[in-house]
């Protein structure tokens, strides 16, 4: 009987605690949605500002800097302590003299933004290394979310001689990542609109 009530006092309190957690998540979107309609557009972007593709050991490495804009609406969900995540995709293009041109090797980088009010810091984490950093300045965090360092693209093995190459970019932010409440909302209002078009330049080889 006493590991029984142990049991059911410990299930209670995850409970709480999980009920607690989706309060404030809720309560932070009802927020956001009561000054959606008062809220001018104010759209974000996603622009490469540098862009550098090297020779590796085994394959060409794009080595990139974009600078990011956050939308009203991100920049909103991240003052009420929403993590956003951004996800980079870099591609290679091969080129057909007659057709379209062909994707034949893809990366995808992803980063979490989160800010903690108690310690007023941003935490950046690289959700495919492990590797986070806190900043206590919004714009630094987004500086270093936007570096991208060594990422393999191009394995040498796959290139053809008589073929010419294209390397494109582009980032966004992955509304999927959001809390239910708020995706209909990303979705729907501009004032979350992030412009994410493809920046493409030639593969010097």
């Amino acid at each position: 009987m006493l590991a029984q009530s142990h049991l059911t006092g410990n299930l209670a309190i995850r409970v709480s605690l999980s009920s607690k957690h989706w309060v404030l998540i809720i309560a932070a979107c009802a927020l956001l949605l009561s000054g959606s309609l008062q809220a001018k557009d104010k759209s974000g972007a996603f622009v490469v500002t540098d862009i550098e593709v090297e020779s590796g050991e085994a394959a060409w490495r794009l080595n990139a800097r974009v600078d990011i804009r956050l939308s009203h609406g991100a920049r909103k969900a991240l003052e009420n302590a929403i993590p956003l995540v951004f996800e980079f995709q870099a591609q290679v293009l091969e080129k057909h003299p007659w057709l379209w041109n062909r994707v034949i090797a893809e990366q995808r980088q992803m980063r979490e933004v989160q800010y903690h009010p108690l310690s007023r810091t941003y935490l950046v984490r690289n959700l495919d290394s492990g590797e986070q950093r806190d900043f206590r300045d919004l714009e630094e965090a987004m500086q270093y979310v936007g570096v991208l360092l060594n990422i393999d693209v191009l394995d040498y093995a796959a290139v053809r001689d008589n073929r010419e190459y294209s390397v494109r970019l582009r980032g966004r932010l992955d509304i999927e990542s959001l809390p239910t409440p708020l995706r209909l909302q990303a979705y729907l209002y501009s004032k979350w609109d992030m412009k994410n078009t493809w920046q493409q330049w030639p593969l010097e080889r």
